[in-house]
């Protein structure tokens, strides 16, 4: 199991940076948003904005330097952009500078399917696939370290 090196070597580069602000897609249909965001989007001070998604295995976390793009989707709803840095989960990140980061690497899964960002201010952000939708806590729940079999993989 090989950690994903486009995500180690952009978290290098954004740790000491501050959290400007997050962004993510949301499948909205008849003016719901659904509650989990499809994808997200971390932007750093001097850095590239860091594109968080589901992989296509359904259980590992990708991560792309591409832009997060909304689509219309017909009678189907939309994809949309929107910010959510003032939403509880990110409130107390932004504006804050990471000091460290970790993977999360499920033995079960045998895969990262998530990454923990730990910031200046002692708090957390962890973003976890799970079940192909993506999930933020600020710390990674107790049941999902037992059920997982999670272990933490500093970047370095």
């Amino acid at each position: 199991m090989r950690p994903p090196e486009l995500m180690v070597s952009w978290l290098l580069t954004v740790i000491g940076k501050k959290l400007l602000s997050v962004s993510a897609l949301f499948h909205i249909f008849a003016s719901e948003r659904d509650s989990f965001p499809q994808e997200i989007g971390l932007f750093f001070e001097y850095s590239e904005v860091g594109k968080l998604y589901g992989g296509r295995d359904g259980a590992s976390l990708s991560f792309s330097l591409s832009q997060i793009v909304g689509c219309d989707l017909g009678e189907y709803g939309k994809q949309d952009i929107l910010c959510v840095s003032d939403e509880p989960c990110y409130f107390s990140v932004v504006g804050r500078k990471l000091a460290s980061a970790s993977l999360v690497q499920s033995s079960v899964e045998e895969a990262v399917i998530g990454v923990v960002l730990s910031f200046d201010s002692g708090t957390c952000l962890s973003i976890l696939n799970l079940g192909d939708e993506l999930f933020v806590y600020d710390e990674v729940p107790e049941e999902i370290v037992i059920s997982e079999a999670v272990s933490l993989i500093p970047v370095s």
